[in-house]
């Protein structure tokens, strides 16, 4: 066998081997965009109030794209009801987003005794932020710089230790 023909056995052999070993595995995890600012906005609540994100500069922020009809984030809510409790009174607010009708929301909200922030997007916040799929996530720091993305189901450990992280806390 000439080299040529060594070279592109190997060629097709190695590439082969990659489509296999990809084919099925899950995407690999989102880089957190430390360096990136969160982009500000401005949407309406459940009631109707405007409110922007930067209502809550200064604190850690947990931007969180939901809809009252994803499993995940309907089984995220009670956790995340307990992190708003536990860390509210130390600078922490979790700012939740969806796309579906305010009443309905409204509705949801109110059955499931949810405290934290619920704001209505038209569509163009979740675009800004590249919300591909439900949920998603965006933990702001107190600078109000993006330090972790979760797309999928966020782990409650990982979440809530990089929260006590943020906000100066000890491992708990």
């Amino acid at each position: 066998m000439t080299r040529i023909a060594h070279l592109t056995v190997a060629a097709v052999a190695g590439a082969a081997l990659l489509l296999v070993a990809c084919n099925g595995a899950p995407p690999p995890p989102a880089e957190p965009a430390r360096e990136s600012v969160a982009h500000d906005f401005s949407l309406k609540n459940v009631r109707g109030e405007s409110k922007s994100l930067s209502d809550w500069a200064g604190q850690v922020r947990l931007i969180d794209f939901w809809a009252t009809w994803c499993a995940p984030c309907r089984e995220e809510i009670p956790w995340l009801k307990e992190l708003q409790r536990t860390y509210g009174d130390e600078g922490f607010t979790i700012v939740a987003i969806s796309d579906e009708n305010a009443e309905i929301i409204r509705e949801f909200v109110e059955q499931n005794e949810i405290s934290y922030v619920n704001l209505v997007d038209p569509g163009e916040v979740s675009g800004r932020y590249g919300v591909i799929s439900l949920p998603s996530a965006f933990l702001v720091d107190r600078d109000g710089r993006i330090v972790e993305e979760f797309r999928g189901a966020k782990p409650k450990k990982i979440l809530e230790a990089k929260v006590r992280e943020l906000l100066g806390l000890p491992p708990s």
